[in-house]
């Protein structure tokens, strides 16, 4: 029978217990570089990471009108638009508090990046914001300040874990070469950090760009509207940007969107299967002038 107390044993289950404590810590910094760029943004729970379905996000004006409006989908998403200027940014969910004191208290929220800073928040181009936003629970009992605390780490920290731990792995298992289980443990450990490298895809862009096919400058106020192709149904419309920006998120389904502008020929743009929730559906375009 196998003595589980050897000096072996121990090593063995030390080493292999370290290789899953370095690929859980490293996580978070894995999936902030996954969501990047994703189109949309996402309210979340301050303390464990996790999105927040049916929160109202509200932009209200300098006049305290309410500018525009949106409710996170089943995976926390949402996206709102709005002219240029300065607004107050308000996120209402039972049994949350906004804005988050925690991560005023923690330099880093728990696996996303471009978290909005404050409430109060400027608009210069397009509109499209895609800020992610913490809201704290009211109640968070069994939840220590260290637990709290530690899992925290910057994305430095993490990126120096997860790289140096490849080469600092690599000591173990020569130190004992016949442990076969050392060498598995390793082995599984390279290949969980080589499925994140080769598995990590940008997000799809934020918004898509209206250019002129002959000069390819940017072109402003084209009118851009969205319709339900099942239903023949006008959806929401949008107008460009002086940078010809535009945007649009929309659920699973079949949808067209139509490009006009005077002195240009008209566009459609068929999205015939659109297989996911919360899609930015925004493509760069060239028109034509008549």
């Amino acid at each position: 029978m196998l003595d589980l107390l050897t000096p072996r044993v121990w090593w063995t289950t030390a080493y292999i217990a370290v290789l899953a404590w370095i690929v859980y810590i490293t996580r978070p910094v894995y999936i902030r570089f996954k969501r990047r760029k994703t189109g949309y943004g996402t309210v979340f729970d301050s303390i464990t990471g996790k999105a927040i379905d049916l929160a109202r996000v509200r932009l209200v004006d300098t006049h305290g009108l309410t500018a525009a409006s949106a409710v996170t989908d089943t995976l926390g998403h949402y996206r709102l638009t709005a002219m240029p200027g300065e607004y107050v940014v308000d996120v209402s969910k039972p049994g949350y508090r906004f804005p988050s004191v925690f991560l005023k208290r923690h330099q880093y929220s728990k696996g996303y990046d471009n978290v909005l800073p404050s409430q109060r928040i400027k608009i210069t181009d397009h509109g499209i914001i895609t800020k992610n936003i913490p809201l704290d629970p009211e109640t968070n009992a069994g939840r220590s300040k260290i637990f709290r605390g530690w899992i925290l780490l910057g994305d430095n920290v993490q990126l120096g874990i997860m790289y140096a731990s490849i080469f600092l792995a690599l000591i173990a298992p020569f130190l004992d070469v016949a442990n076969i289980f050392i060498w598995l443990a390793y082995i599984i450990f390279i290949s969980i950090i080589i499925i994140r490298l080769m598995t990590f895809r940008p997000g799809k862009a934020e918004y898509g760009t209206i250019r002129d096919a002959k000069t390819n400058e940017p072109l402003e106020r084209v009118v851009l509207r969205l319709f339900d192709a099942s239903f023949n149904k006008l959806i929401q419309t949008e107008i460009t940007s002086s940078k010809g920006r535009y945007a649009f998120l929309v659920n699973k389904g079949s949808y067209y969107v139509t490009a006009k502008l005077d002195g240009y020929r008209p566009v459609r743009l068929n999205f015939p299967n659109i297989s996911t929730d919360s899609y930015p559906l925004a493509t760069d375009v060239k028109l034509k002038p008549e």
